[in-house]
C-alpha cells in the first residue's frame, strides 16, 4: 500500500510539471501586437485641434508630427530578447539592409495641421499611430528602439531609387533626395502676446556625402548619425502607449528664430519661433538634441538622456 501511494505521488508530481510546462508554453504563444504611439504635452493629449503651453503665455499648436522607428526590440523581465516579427505594409518597410516603420500622428486638413497654419507646411493626409507585428506579448516588460532610418537602409534606398520610385514610407521626410533623411519632424504654430510664429524641429542625419554624391554613396555612415535611442519599461504590451512629449521637445528655449522672406528665403529679421534643422549653428538645436539624448558635437545617442519618449 505504501509503495502504491509513493508511485501515485510521483505520477501526480510528473503530471503537475507537464501541466505547468504546457501552461507556460501557451502563455508565451506568439500573437499579433500593435505598439501604440500618441502625442502629449504636460500630461495631456495633443492633436491638430488643441494647443499646449511650454512657457508662460506661449501657445503651441502642432502642425506636423512624424518620425521613423527602427531596431525595435522587446525584452522579458530577465533581460532576454523576445523573438519578434515585424509586418510589412505601407508604413513598414523591409529591405535586405534592415527594417523601418513610420509613425505619423497628424493629418493635413484640421486645425493647426491645415496647410495655411504655418509658413512651410508639409504634413501628409495619411496617418499611422502603431507599429505592428507578431511577438510573445505576455513576456514583454521592456521595449527598445531607435528613432530614425537606419544608415544601411538609407544607403540602399537612396542608392537604388529616385524620389518618385522610393518605397513607402521612405518617399518622405528626406532633407533632399540626394542628401539623406530626417528622422523626426515636428512643425508647429506659435502665438504669444499677440505675436505669431512657427516652430520647425527636424532631427536627422547630416554630413552624409561629398559634393555631387548621393547620401552614403562614398561612405557607410553619416558623419553625424543623430538617431535617438529609446529604452522604456512596459507593464503590458497589450495596453502600453508610447507617448511623445511635445512640451519636452521645446522646453527651455528662448522661442526666438530668424524670419525669412518667403520669396527669396533670405533672413530679414527675427521674431517668435523655434528653428532646428540639426545644424550646430542654430542655437535651438543644442538644447533640443539634449532632450532626445543626442550629443550635438558627435551625433551619438544615449537612451538614458531621452526625455521625449515616455510610457503612458
Amino acid at each position: 500500500m505504501e509503495r502504491t501511494m509513493r508511485t501515485w505521488a510521483c505520477v501526480g508530481s510528473l503530471f503537475l510539471l507537464v501541466f505547468a510546462g504546457a501552461c507556460g508554453d501557451s502563455a508565451a504563444e506568439p500573437e499579433p501586437f500593435a505598439l501604440q504611439f500618441a502625442a502629449v504635452a504636460n500630461g495631456e493629449p495633443v492633436d491638430c485641434a488643441t494647443s499646449f503651453s511650454p512657457a508662460a503665455g506661449l501657445e503651441v499648436g502642432v502642425s506636423d508630427l512624424r518620425f521613423y522607428i527602427s531596431n525595435l526590440q522587446f525584452w522579458d523581465s530577465d533581460g532576454n530578447e523576445v523573438e519578434t516579427s515585424l509586418d510589412e505594409n505601407e508604413f513598414q518597410y523591409r529591405a535586405e539592409s534592415g527594417w523601418v516603420g513610420l509613425v505619423d500622428l497628424t493629418g493635413n486638413t484640421e486645425g493647426t495641421c491645415a496647410g495655411t497654419a504655418i509658413s512651410f507646411a508639409e504634413g501628409t493626409a495619411r496617418t499611422n499611430d502603431a507599429i505592428v507585428g507578431v511577438t510573445q506579448s505576455r513576456l514583454v516588460s521592456r521595449v527598445t528602439f531607435d528613432v530614425g532610418v537606419p544608415q544601411a537602409v538609407m544607403q540602399e534606398v537612396i542608392g537604388n531609387n529616385t524620389v518618385e520610385g522610393a518605397p513607402s514610407p521612405l518617399g518622405e521626410m528626406y532633407w533632399t533626395w540626394a542628401s539623406g533623411y530626417r528622422h523626426f519632424v515636428m512643425n508647429a504654430s506659435l502665438s504669444q502676446d499677440g505675436r505669431t510664429g512657427d516652430a520647425y524641429v527636424h532631427v536627422g542625419s547630416r554630413d552624409c556625402g561629398g559634393v555631387d554624391t548621393l547620401a552614403l554613396e562614398d561612405r557607410d555612415r553619416c558623419g553625424f548619425v543623430n538617431t535617438p535611442q529609446v529604452t522604456l519599461d512596459v507593464e503590458s504590451l497589450e495596453t502600453a502607449v508610447i507617448a511623445v512629449d511635445l512640451a519636452a521637445v521645446v522646453a527651455g528655449l528662448d522661442y526666438v528664430a530668424p524670419v525669412y522672406d518667403l520669396d527669396t528665403f533670405e533672413v530679414i529679421g527675427e521674431d517668435l519661433g523655434v528653428e532646428c534643422h540639426s545644424a550646430p549653428t542654430q542655437p535651438d538645436c543644442d538644447m533640443i538634441f539634449s532632450h532626445f539624448g543626442l550629443d550635438m558635437s558627435s551625433g551619438d545617442a544615449d537612451a538614458s538622456g531621452n526625455a521625449v519618449f515616455l510610457t503612458m
